[in-house]
């Protein structure tokens, strides 16, 4: 999926409310906080601007906001600001990543009908990212030989947020359940 609709570099924009709290040169600690109607060219941007914002680093968020394009050599900037992100902490990231991805992807596909047909019509299917080099979001093997090596998959983080981003939608159909901008 690294450039398929269900990637999180694949071209999708979508709003959502952001807080951003900062602290203000000069002053002890003191913080300010705006909140703002954002839009996000890409799940990735999401995903990384919540990276930030997780660890208050609201100088690398709007970095990364201000990053409007969604070519390679633009994803592969605002990945590259992620990896700045101040304050950085591995066990809370892990800790908070994948309901950081599963929300960026419920507002992808709540906003984008037509994509989120094309997620709905996967069935029960099982889904991954099919990347050689991740073994994180993805299953660490590509197109070709994922299958046959299933037994050595990698997390696989990105496809189980997509499985339940589309049993979330699913349940949201059954009731008639609308969600707003969040």
């Amino acid at each position: 999926m690294y450039s398929g609709w269900g990637s999180q570099w694949y071209s999708s924009r979508f709003t959502s409310k952001l807080t951003i709290a900062a602290t203000k040169e000069g002053d002890k600690g003191e913080q300010s906080i705006a909140e703002e109607l954002a839009t996000f060219p890409t799940a990735e941007h999401w995903m990384m601007v919540q990276k930030a914002l997780l660890f208050q680093d609201a100088d690398v968020a709007r970095q990364i906001m201000a990053v409007t394009g969604t070519g390679s050599a633009d994803m592969a900037f605002i990945k590259s600001l992620g990896r700045k992100v101040r304050g950085f902490d591995e066990a809370t990231w892990v800790a908070k990543r994948e309901a950081i991805v599963l929300e960026g992807n419920l507002l992808k596909f709540r906003q984008n009908p037509g994509l989120k047909a094309k997620l709905l019509e996967t069935g029960e299917k099982k889904l991954v990212e099919a990347s050689p080099r991740d073994r994180i979001w993805g299953v660490g093997f590509g197109e070709k030989n994922a299958l046959s090596q299933r037994d050595r998959w990698g997390l696989n983080l990105l496809g189980k947020a997509l499985e339940e981003t589309r049993r979330i939608l699913r349940e949201e159909a059954k009731s008639g359940q609308s969600q707003a901008i969040e």
